[in-house]
């Protein structure tokens, strides 16, 4: 086997010594020594000029090794083996059971069956809820009931009704749940039971549908949302039902439990070009000084003494 070098220098010598010592040959081996280029020198000492080249080599004794070709894979067959199409199975179809039609929900009888006089003691009820007024320190009260398009309505009649009513018809609200539960101890039919005093549900009612009404047009004219604070069921009830003839706005109930409230949006898809050009509409505050104090000096009366 042959081993070989090649290398450079400015002169024969050095490009041999530089060959044999990259060959690193042993001792006793027959190096031979061929010169692939002489060396040429520089134009003017600036251009040009090539260093020389010249190769060793020598014979370690060794035979060369042939590369083993590799044996070529068989050739698998290109085409894979056709499979031959299963016939499909013809899916069975299985009728589904046909749904039974949902049977009408039959009215709940306790709600929809109107009571008379003789399904309901009113004694009961009058005698409960004067127990209630009279722990809130309140004399000469009158409970009366009567039934009237199946509910028991009771009216209430006293001097300081105020406290009865309570803040924004709270207490009353109480005194009526708790009225109604005892009703339906004595009673085995459902009883509605209403109690009012000094027309405060009336009132109450006209004052919800007016504000259903001023906000509604807030929200058509804003396009924003407005949130009413938190009402019981009835009083929620009035706002829907005013804000239902209010074309552009509808109403929805927000919230879980005592804190379940009204909201009103918009249905145009948007808020509207609301411009606060509209603030100027606003009646203006009169600045002008008052006439008795026009003529007063800025920092109070000053007396000169003429003296």
């Amino acid at each position: 086997m042959i081993k070989e070098f090649i290398g450079t220098g400015k002169t024969v010598e050095e490009a041999t010594a530089a060959a044999k010592a990259g060959l690193n040959a042993p001792a006793l081996a027959d190096i031979n020594v061929d010169i692939i280029s002489l060396p040429k020198k520089k134009v003017l000492g600036l251009f040009g000029g090539k260093d020389a080249q010249v190769k060793v080599w020598y014979e370690d004794g060794r035979k060369e090794r042939k590369p083993q070709q590799k044996k070529d894979a068989p050739k698998r067959a290109d085409k894979k083996a056709e499979r031959k199409p299963q016939p499909k199975k013809e899916a069975v179809k299985k009728e589904a059971p046909k749904k039974a039609a949902p049977k009408a929900e039959a009215p709940k009888a306790e709600e929809n069956v109107k009571i008379t006089e003789a399904d309901v003691d009113i004694s009961i009820a009058v005698n409960y809820l004067k127990s209630m007024i009279g722990g809130l320190k309140i004399e000469d009260a009158e409970v009366t009931g009567v039934v009237a398009d199946g509910v028991l309505q009771m009216e209430i009649n006293c001097e300081d009704y105020g406290i009865i009513i309570g803040r924004r018809g709270e207490t009353l609200d109480a005194l009526q749940y708790l009225t109604s539960l005892a009703v339906k101890k004595s009673s085995d039919k459902y009883v509605r039971v209403t109690i009012d005093v000094g027309n405060y549900r009336e009132k109450r009612m006209e004052t919800l549908r007016n504000l259903a009404r001023k906000n509604a047009n807030y929200v058509l004219k804003t396009g924003r949302r407005y949130t009413f604070e938190p009402m019981n069921p009835y009083e929620r009830r009035i706002i829907h039902t005013t804000v239902q003839e209010i074309d552009g706005v509808e109403s929805l109930s927000v919230g879980y439990g005592q804190d379940r409230k009204v909201m009103l949006q918009s249905t145009n898809g948007g808020r509207n070009n609301y411009r606060r050009s509209n603030a100027a509409s606003a009646p203006v505050k009169n600045t002008a000084p008052k006439s008795d104090r026009a003529d007063l000096p800025k920092f109070g009366k000053i007396e000169v003494n003429k003296d």
